[in-house]
């Protein structure tokens, strides 16, 4: 059960740190709020990096 939760919440994570950011940045740059919507996109692409590396990544042991 934790194992699928986990692969559910990757997803989605996935999908909407991608989409999320991106789709506002278009539809508040074509509104005309071109900063509003660049803060936007850095800080919600920023917020998903954090998380996956935070829930996954943080974990994993890169030791040789």
């Amino acid at each position: 059960m934790s194992e699928s939760f986990s692969r559910r919440t990757l997803a989605v994570l996935l999908v909407v740190g991608i989409l999320g950011p991106g789709m506002a940045h278009y539809y508040l740059n074509r509104a005309g709020f071109s900063l509003v919507a660049d803060l936007l996109y850095v800080g919600g692409y920023a917020t998903a990096v954090f998380l996956l590396w935070y829930g996954w990544l943080r974990h994993v042991d890169l030791t040789g």
